[in-house]
């Protein structure tokens, strides 16, 4: 699974609002609730706010890549988020919220997955067209650069 494929089956939350960043990783990792992937839901989003405790990843530009390594998950995980407004992690202001979880014994995939994700991310525009896409249809073709 590559998400700048962000296939149907990726949960995708448009335009929520939040107070806080633990908020912002909650609604977002809401969307994954049943996912039959995740093992110990309880446990895995506590691995992801103790992996956000010790050195929060952002990639900037407001994108927050919470994730946690844990075997609460079956299989590699994801669900995005665009916020309303912006929401400190930390002292950054976020809007883009990639949460993942990942068993383990699937760490290359996951780096390679996240890689290019930043590398998408990055080029130029991207950013700026999900924070504008009107619709999660148009938020996953403009991730895919379709």
């Amino acid at each position: 699974m590559l998400p700048c494929a962000l296939s149907a089956d990726v949960p995708l939350l448009i335009d929520f609002d939040a107070s806080s960043e633990n908020e912002a990783i909650a609604a977002v990792a809401g969307q994954l609730a049943g996912d039959p992937r995740i093992l110990q839901p309880d446990r895995f989003l506590e691995a992801v706010y103790e992996r956000q405790k010790i050195n929060p990843p952002l990639l900037g530009s407001g994108i927050a890549l919470p994730h946690a390594r844990c075997t609460a998950v079956s299989e590699i995980v994801m669900a995005v988020g665009r916020l309303a407004s912006p929401v400190k992690f930390g002292d950054t202001p976020v809007r883009l919220i990639f949460l993942v979880g990942v068993p383990p014994q699937r760490i290359s995939e996951y780096l390679a997955m996240t890689a290019s994700l930043a590398r998408r991310l990055r080029a130029p525009g991207v950013v700026e067209k999900l924070l504008s896409a009107k619709d999660e249809e148009t938020f996953r073709a403009e991730l895919a650069g379709s």
